[in-house]
């Protein structure tokens, strides 16, 4: 980094030995010189040196009434000045340390001494820059952090009463919505996925029915079976999540609309809305499609009773690579025994769970 000494003195001599010096010994650095200390406190209003070497007899005005007029710049606080005087005397230096100088020279100049301390101010300007530039960007950085917080703060709260809202139409309780995005969680962990993404997910898989909200109430609410034209109507609900959130500014709004659109879709090409097949399937909709059916089996719904695990376990086998990601469904049965915990913490007071099979050795054959 190129660094910039500022020199200052009424003889131009003087100023050229300083120059040929620092040419010479210090190439890096750029120097910049004036005759005039008026013409210096100028440029000194919009530039920053390194570095200034000051001399203190000068015809126009003194070294120390230079510095303490440049030192009236806010930017001016940490730059070092060497005063060059011919002048010894603990009276001057007093007042110059007090005027702002930070070190001094004597004349005639000795010019091993003057790069020593050269090299040693501008060393230590560069150091307290670097760091002085570390701390702006460790600022920096925890006002975004902060600022992406209360970002994060508003979506959820804004993706809580999303879900709240579709829960309000269906039949699907609170604690449902919060089973499937924590067992959503436990698939994506045993995936191996970032801890981001399954971060997200845990927040985004409730919102996997948000387009519930425009089916009416005759279709959603129905206690029988649906006919060939409200099936045809209900299974708009997940382009209608899709549209509801796909626009959003917002990456995890982004991954609900994601969700909401592709949880209904089978492994084997057999869903909808788009029929898609296999990997094609986003990784998310895969998940929570194995979340979503495992925990609807296994809890009584209005139209239902709950399935006994043992049963729904051998469901989610016989429907690998056909409704089901294979490398899902065995994530779940691999975390059954933290995905029955699961059940057990956000329970329903209707819900029924009975094991007809063991869930250890259930688990053990996945």
């Amino acid at each position: 980094m190129t660094q910039t000494v500022l020199i200052l003195d009424d003889e131009s001599d003087n100023i050229q030995l300083v120059q040929e010096t620092l040419r010479r010994n210090l190439p890096e650095v750029n120097a910049v010189a004036f005759t005039s200390p008026q013409q210096a406190i100028n440029w000194c209003k919009t530039n920053e040196p390194d570095l200034c070497l000051i001399d203190y007899k000068m015809a126009e005005m003194s070294g120390i009434e230079f510095i303490r007029n440049v030192r009236l710049n806010a930017h001016f606080q940490g730059v070092p000045i060497i005063m060059i005087t011919g002048q010894p005397g603990s009276e001057l230096q007093h007042s110059a340390l007090d005027s702002g100088a930070t070190d001094f020279l004597s004349k005639p100049l000795n010019i091993a001494d003057m790069l020593l301390r050269t090299r040693n101010h501008l060393r230590l300007r560069s150091s307290l820059h670097k760091q002085r530039m570390e701390l702006v960007g460790d600022l920096e950085r925890e006002m975004k952090n902060s600022a992406q917080r209360i970002v994060d703060q508003e979506q959820t709260l804004i993706i809580q009463g999303l879900t709240r809202l579709s829960g309000y139409r269906d039949e699907e309780t609170g604690n449902h919505m919060r089973r499937m995005a924590h067992i959503s969680g436990l698939i994506a962990e045993d995936l191996g996925v970032d801890n981001r993404f399954r971060e997200m997910l845990l927040l985004a898989a409730p919102m996997h029915d948000i387009g519930k909200v425009g089916i009416p109430d005759r279709i959603l609410l129905k206690p029988g079976k649906l006919d060939a034209a409200e099936w045809a109507t209900m299974k708009t609900h997940t382009s209608i999540g899709y549209d509801l959130l796909k626009d959003a500014s917002s990456e995890l709004m982004r991954l609900g609309a994601e969700i909401a659109h592709t949880h209904h879709e089978r492994y084997d090409g057999s869903g909808y809305p788009r029929g898609l097949t296999g990997e094609t399937i986003p990784l998310c909709g895969r998940i929570v499609a194995v979340a979503d059916v495992f925990d609807a089996l296994v809890n009584t719904r209005h139209y239902k009773k709950a399935w006994a695990i043992g049963d729904a376990i051998e469901l989610l086998r016989a429907e690998r690579d056909k409704h089901f990601d294979p490398v899902c469904v065995n994530a779940l049965l691999r975390r059954l025994d933290e995905v029955m915990d699961i059940q057990k913490q956000y329970a329903d007071n209707v819900v029924h769970i009975s094991e007809s099979h063991s869930i250890r050795s259930a688990s053990s054959a996945a």
